[in-house]
């Protein structure tokens, strides 16, 4: 595509801002009933199947907004909201990046609560239909994943809509649905929404115990270990955060500097990819895609092709040890010279050379190591935690040596190596709200642009999405968040 072609799709979907109310429509759009659903395995596992479609479709909030492509494109837009992350244009993803997106009245606060309650919708007829007729050899494993998508998607709504869990159990969250109806719920509390996510997930592992997946679009015992490991480490759970982590992580291989340097475009290329998307020629949606917003390479798409670079922190780039192998991840200070274009610090992590069919990877091994590391260390285990560290950094950095470092300055060290590991892939922004940092981007010699230098503090409002217009408009029973 020419960028000519680029610039006709910006400025028209400017102008296109339509609002569905699809997510208000709480009954199932399924051919057959729920009596024949229950009897129909090919019809659940036809419902599950469009789950994992709705995580990567364009278009379930604003078919003119092309920052709305499902689970990455939330993970990516969260990143962009951190210290970590840079963008060198206002543009797409700006208002997440300046955080304007989080108040009601933007048509980017509802883009979440769309993409997770519409999955729910569909999570509960599985459920609800299941257990009517009876767990059998047959529905097994399509329950499990039905408990894993429905926790996955409330986790998601929790940690951007409601507070942590930590002292906050209390504190509203979102609402709670657990069947289908038409009547808007109050919000319910923190405390509430953790023991359901807790509780499925528990199921979950239970009811995908010997069952073996197609590939790894779909969700393994593995992957719910995974959403399993980041819940319990959110509560505070450090045992059963180190357990899960662990387990979750076993026969992923963390891969040579050529499996890790390889773009993460391919799902069954990168070798810690756990779960994620395959895009192909018949599903991909190309400019309103992960990989056109943060392939600084591709011409044909916003990143390269507009020049809306996506660059690290330049104080996180700068922690980034000289041997490690994940520095070549980003142009260094003085330029690339197969990339002469890009300016110093832009991320050359996420490269798809296909153009327009990158896979999307939503969850990868290596944040395991950093969730039991972490766990660990929070638990009284310092040794065994500096063990996991020291044997995922000694993977990605030949010259490093286990950690001497003790207490806060060893959770530091472990917070650190995750930021640097899994930069763009949606976790700095809940580690900043779960660990009490503040938003800082003013500073002597930031790369950050004027309109991204911004500073919030810890625990502030700004870390709090507001309740979309459009549910407050049309649910009587929800309180907004403060401003």
């Amino acid at each position: 595509m020419k960028k000519i072609a680029i610039y006709s799709l910006l400025v028209s979907s400017l102008f296109v801002t339509s609002c569905s109310d699809d997510y208000l429509d709480t009954k199932p759009q399924s051919t057959i009933n729920e009596e024949q659903l229950a009897t129909s395995p090919a019809g659940l596992q036809a419902l599950l199947d469009g789950i994992y479609t709705g995580f990567r479709t364009f278009g379930n909030t604003n078919g003119g907004n092309h920052e709305d492509y499902g689970h990455k494109s939330i993970l990516a837009g969260l990143d962009m909201m951190s210290n970590d992350n840079v963008m060198t244009k206002s543009s797409w993803y700006s208002s997440w990046y300046n955080y304007t997106g989080i108040i009601q009245t933007n048509s980017r606060s509802l883009l979440p609560w769309n993409t997770y309650y519409l999955q729910i919708k569909s999570t509960n007829t599985i459920i609800n239909t299941i257990t009517k007729v009876g767990v059998n050899d047959q529905n097994k494993s399509v329950l499990g994943q039905a408990y894993a998508l429905r926790a996955l998607s409330y986790f998601m709504l929790a940690r951007i809509y409601g507070p942590t869990y930590v002292g906050h159990t209390s504190d509203l969250c979102v609402p709670i649905y657990t069947t289908v109806g038409f009547e808007g719920k109050s919000r319910s509390s923190v405390g509430e929404v953790y023991s359901l996510i807790e509780s499925d997930l528990l199921k979950s592992v239970d009811l995908l115990t010997g069952y073996t997946r197609p590939n790894r679009e779909k969700v393994d015992k593995s992957v719910a270990q995974g959403f399993l490991a980041q819940v319990s480490l959110e509560m505070g759970k450090y045992s059963q955060a180190a357990q899960n982590a662990n387990a979750a992580r076993q026969g992923y291989a963390l891969g040579t500097e050529a499996d890790w340097r390889n773009g993460f475009y391919d799902l069954t290329k990168t070798t810690d990819a756990m779960w994620g998307a395959v895009i192909t020629g018949d599903n991909t949606s190309f400019v309103a895609s992960f990989f056109a917003h943060f392939d600084n390479t591709n011409n044909s798409g916003y990143a390269g092709g507009l020049g809306i670079y996506k660059l690290i922190d330049k104080r996180l780039y700068d922690n980034i040890s000289a041997t490690d192998y994940r520095k070549k991840a980003f142009v260094a200070p003085g330029g690339n010279p197969s990339y002469p274009a890009l300016p110093a610090y832009a991320n050359l992590k996420f490269i798809d050379p296909t153009v327009t069919d990158g896979d999307y990877i939503y969850l990868r091994a290596s944040e395991m190591y950093y969730i039991e590391a972490e766990a660990l260390a929070r638990s009284g285990n310092e040794p065994q935690a500096k063990a996991v560290l020291a044997q995922i950094t000694q993977a990605r950095d030949a010259s490093y040596t286990t950690s001497t470092n003790t207490g806060a300055a060893l959770i530091t060290e472990i917070t650190t190596q995750k930021r640097i590991e899994m930069w763009g892939e949606g976790c700095a922004w809940f580690d900043m709200k779960r660990l009490g940092v503040g938003l800082n981007r003013v500073y002597t010699g930031t790369n950050h642009p004027t309109f991204g230098q911004l500073t919030y503090p810890a625990n502030s409002n700004k870390f709090l999405w507001q309740i979309p217009q459009a549910e407050i408009d049309t649910n009587p029973n929800i309180v907004q968040n403060p401003n």
